[in-house]
């Protein structure tokens, strides 16, 4: 026998009991298997939510109005990359504010605090915003095994965007001027924004009492860049300065000697020495790309660079990480 059917008022997808049960809809109804429980208070009448913003959502139904998603489920509901990969199962993370009670439930870990930190809307769900939100990395990093690289990855992608966003304000007033002045002009823009946006992560992070992680978010600040464009450039260029070699420009584009023409954009440059590193990632392994890279590697030896393809295993496996950094020392001292 087929459940009877739901009130048109009941959604689509994840729901409240109490709201099944003030529109009349019986216990008895609400214990059919066509309903699955997600947690205590809520089903859904669709597919289990799987994704992040959807475990949110539905999560988000149970909890009170005085609080918000933080730390890493804030930062990932923002599309920041985080120091590691997000299972289907990990927990949300919740903040309160500290005088109010906790919502005790599974695959949620809650935090208190919420009064002192900037709260902000997104997608209709309410998360610490994420300069506090890195800070709050802080607390989880001795759990999880963190390093000052794992932290960077996630803060060079705050300041990045936060630079982007204030070139994107400020744009106009570049936009009458010659070429080369006019991006020398927008890269000036850039970098006073991301040295604001370090100096903010900076003050968040003093603001707080005792935080704990501090020793980490100290030392990754200063280290954090508005162009890197990917966590494995960003763990690269971290590799090489703790290691002591000089620190690299980032995704610089780079003319011929005598002025012909443009030959690539690179992901690392030693600009004195004539060295480039470029990052192998996952998709230069297409043929087009690959095609591309190989066109730029030659054009760029042809002008007399020292091109050195850097792969994910030069970063995480030591022997590896080794003998790329001697190649290095070895080109740049």
């Amino acid at each position: 026998m087929h459940p009877a059917p739901l009130p048109p008022q009941v959604p689509d997808g994840p729901f409240l009991f109490r709201r099944a049960r003030e529109l009349g809809v019986s216990p008895e109804r609400l214990r059919r298997s066509d309903l699955r429980r997600i947690t205590r208070g809520v089903a859904t009448n669709g597919p289990v939510p799987s994704t992040l913003p959807e475990r949110a959502r539905a999560f988000a139904l149970t909890l009170p109005a005085r609080s918000a998603f933080s730390h890493t489920t804030s930062l990932g509901l923002a599309g920041y990359s985080l120091p590691a990969a997000r299972g289907p199962d990990d927990p949300l993370h919740v903040m309160y504010d500290t005088d109010a009670g906790r919502s005790r439930r599974r695959f949620i870990v809650g935090h208190r605090g919420l009064e002192s930190r900037e709260a902000i809307e997104l997608n209709g769900l309410q998360i610490v915003d994420p300069a506090d939100s890195w800070c709050d990395l802080g607390e989880l990093a001795a759990l999880h095994r963190w390093t000052v690289s794992d932290l960077v990855v996630t803060g060079d992608e705050i300041v990045a965007r936060y630079a982007r966003d204030q070139l994107a304000l400020r744009r106009q007033e570049c936009r009458w001027l010659p070429g080369p002045e006019r991006s020398r002009r927008e890269d000036e823009i850039a970098a006073r924004a991301a040295s604001e946006c370090r100096a903010l992560l900076r003050a968040r992070l003093d603001a707080r009492v005792r935080p704990r992680g501090k020793r980490l978010l100290v030392a990754a600040n200063p280290l954090l860049r508005h162009r890197s464009k990917s966590p494995m450039e960003s763990r690269a260029r971290i590799t090489f300065v703790t290691e002591g070699l000089p620190e690299p420009e980032l995704n610089l584009v780079i003319h011929a000697q005598d002025g012909s023409g443009f030959l690539g954009e690179c992901d690392f440059v030693w600009r004195s020495k004539r060295v480039v590193g470029e990052y192998q990632g996952e998709h230069h392994a297409d043929r087009r790309q690959a095609s591309h890279d190989e066109a730029k590697r030659s054009l760029l030896e042809t002008d007399g660079w020292t091109v050195i393809p850097i792969w994910a295993e030069d970063v995480f496996h030591p022997t590896r990480r080794q003998a790329l950094l001697s190649r290095l020392l070895h080109l740049l001292s």
